[in-house]
């Protein structure tokens, strides 16, 4: 029964049918019980989500603690708000994190950040680049991450972006180096 399993899922990864050549991207078969799973699928749901965006999901902004951290932040909505300091961008972020290394020039002068503050920024960065289902590789020398859900992928690029990369998937580790210089 696992010979014919392992011929259907040879037959899904040869599919030219399901090969996308946009992105250069054939079906890729990583479970021998998939064809099983998928005669068990009664309903579709779909909300059509990527119709519009090809699905191409990018990490853009977060909140953490209550202060809004962004690629880039618009100084006239930073002076919206109660608290001036409730938006930084991710450069600011980085400052807050790189304050207490003593190999790092952080002379970023209006940006201290307090040791919690720092705690919970890093606690914060390493949930998000181990807590998926990615897997990483290498291709042309660059970092891709294989992903169930372009989301969770632009979720763990977000985290490379930020100086948390994840590199290496295991049986029973994780290996990510923190706050590494982004590419």
């Amino acid at each position: 029964m696992e010979v014919v399993k392992f011929q259907q899922a040879q037959l899904i990864n040869t599919d030219l049918d399901m090969y996308y050549a946009k992105t250069d991207t054939p079906a890729l078969c990583r479970t021998s019980s998939l064809v099983e799973e998928l005669g068990q699928i009664d309903y579709v749901f779909s909300d059509k989500t990527g119709t519009l965006t090809r699905n191409e999901m990018e990490f853009q902004c977060c909140s953490i603690a209550g202060i809004a951290y962004a690629a880039e932040v618009d100084e006239a909505r930073r002076e919206e708000g109660e608290d001036r300091e409730a938006r930084r961008t991710f450069d600011e972020m980085r400052a807050v994190l790189e304050r207490d290394n003593p190999f790092v020039d952080s002379s970023h002068p209006k940006i201290v950040g307090t040791p919690k503050e720092r705690e919970i920024i890093r606690e914060f960065l390493t949930l998000l680049a181990v807590c998926h289902t990615v897997i990483p590789e290498i291709k042309n020398e660059k970092m891709v991450y294989q992903a169930s859900s372009p989301d969770e992928a632009a979720l763990v690029a977000g985290a490379e972006r930020l100086g948390f990369r994840f590199t290496v998937r295991a049986s029973q580790s994780h290996s990510f180096p923190c706050l590494s210089r982004p590419a």
